[in-house]
């Protein structure tokens, strides 16, 4: 084949926008399936009620409702500021409501990430160092989780693109530059508080004698009122909402529970850093990145990813279990990860260099094919809201899903409003006598996933293989 063909292909294969619009393009397949990941099915439907109830109930963002209620109009509660959940709200208002919209919404805001990710590399890393990264990122557990319906992936492209402007303004003093970083990064730490760790890495330039000291206290003047913004939503506003509303989401626990939480499950805490960001392939450069930037003395090419790493760590502690039981808890620290690896790669050469990226790559998405599919013993939740439109049931009619540490997924899907009972409950004269008082009309079984053994003497108004509704 001749050079002067192969030329414009090369320049393509390493121009990361190109890989980026790729990438894009291959995960909009089965973008409309519903919010069934296996992983995060109860973190999807959380954040849809919110969204959803914007759409029918309450277009308030101050003041963000659930379906776990004993109310048909939903339940006011304290979480992270439902910025996202509004923009889900917004194209609602313009096409509709449909469940995908969010996952449409989280990789666009992904993909922008990986743009400015790639951009802010190249200007203190190499260029192979930036493209590395950028790729891997792309392949990374953000692959999956950047398709998906939960605000964390779009907190951290907010903050890396919020960077990106920072450091602009260390260089250049320009006051959009300024007030970029600081809209930005605002929204993505009241998205997801945790995203606050990306910001972590400007100690680095505030370190850093070159800059001068007029726009290292106005990027602190402006960090401030960040930190102010969000400790105003997380500290103040979340529990008065939880004050006069319910308490679902959780806040994090006490850190010395963290800490026992992690002694009693040791193994499973470490694979969250050895598995779940980049496969074992990715973890190898990790490694590699590591012994040979401390064996030739560049520890200055590892500061910035141990930076964000030592901050999120915190996170880690507050959220105890919760951080190796749930399956996305790790995705803020990931573009440290793929940093890493990517510094690891640029130790070695020729062959072996294309070879383990390839194979880095491929393990990555192999793992995470899956995503496109929905599970078929999920698949009975897409019939629950026309089971109940079916047998009569109005739309304020209100439900308990019986059921023993179950997420809240059946009432979503059921598009209902309702809460969750334990089989104790269900069974108990006087607790039913309650139910009806307040207004419940029927009981949802789910017999095989996450459901309980139970028959009730109630009249059953539906009943199949996955599920079984009763008149209460």
């Amino acid at each position: 084949m001749p050079a002067d063909y192969i030329k414009p292909w090369l320049k393509y294969l390493t121009d990361i926008r190109f890989w980026i619009i790729l990438f894009f393009i291959v995960r909009l397949y089965a973008i409309t399936n519903p919010p069934l990941d296996p992983s995060t099915l109860w973190r999807q439907t959380d954040v849809l009620m919110i969204a959803r109830n914007f759409y029918e109930t309450d277009n308030n963002i101050f003041f963000p409702r659930i379906d776990v209620s004993t109310s048909p109009e939903g339940s006011i509660t304290g979480v992270e500021f439902p910025i996202y959940n509004y923009l889900i709200y917004l194209t609602a208002l313009l096409f509709g409501y449909e469940d995908w919209y969010g996952r449409l919404i989280n990789l666009i805001f992904s993909s922008v990430g990986v743009f400015f990710f790639h951009r802010l590399l190249k200007r203190y890393f190499t260029d192979e160092i930036a493209f590395h990264s950028s790729l891997l990122l792309l392949a990374s557990a953000w692959f999956a989780y950047s398709r998906t319906t939960f605000p964390d992936i779009v907190a951290a492209s907010l903050c890396i693109v919020s960077l990106y402007y920072a450091f602009k303004f260390f260089e250049n003093g320009k006051w959009m530059d300024c007030l970029l970083y600081t809209i930005l990064a605002t929204i993505g730490c009241l998205s997801k508080i945790s995203a606050i760790s990306i910001l972590t890495i400007l100690i680095i330039p505030m370190l850093q004698l070159k800059f001068a000291v007029n726009r290292k206290i106005i990027i602190s003047v402006a960090s401030i009122v960040i930190i102010g913004i969000i400790s105003i939503w997380y500290f103040y506003w979340v529990p008065y909402l939880i004050s006069i509303g319910t308490s679902y989401f959780s806040m994090g626990f006490p850190i010395a529970m963290g800490v026992q939480d992690i002694l009693d499950e040791p193994l499973l805490f470490a694979k969250k850093f050895y598995d779940s960001p980049l496969k074992y392939s990715g973890t190898a450069a990790v490694l590699i990145s590591i012994y040979y930037s401390i064996k030739n003395r560049r520890i200055d090419l590892l500061l910035a990813p141990m930076i964000l790493l030592t901050a999120y760590f915190v996170f880690i502690l507050k959220s105890g279990r919760w951080f190796y039981i749930n399956g996305y808890y790790f995705v803020m620290y990931v573009p440290a990860i793929v940093l890493l690896a990517a510094i690891g790669l640029s130790y070695l050469k020729g062959r072996l260099k294309i070879i383990l990226l390839a194979f880095i790559l491929i393990e990555n998405i192999a793992n995470q094919a899956h995503v496109f599919n929905i599970n078929s013993a999920y698949l009975f939740y897409t019939r629950l809201e026309s089971t109940f439109d079916s047998i009569g049931a109005n739309r304020r009619d209100l439900i308990i899903v019986g059921c023993d540490g179950c997420s809240a997924t059946s009432i979503y899907m059921s598009h209902r409003k309702g809460i969750l009972s334990s089989k104790e409950s269900l069974v108990d004269p006087a607790q039913v006598k309650l139910f009806r008082a307040q207004g419940f009309k029927y009981i949802l079984i789910q017999k095989k996933l996450d459901g309980i053994d139970v028959a009730l003497p109630y009249s059953i108004v539906h009943e199949e293989d996955d599920f079984c509704i009763y008149k209460l």
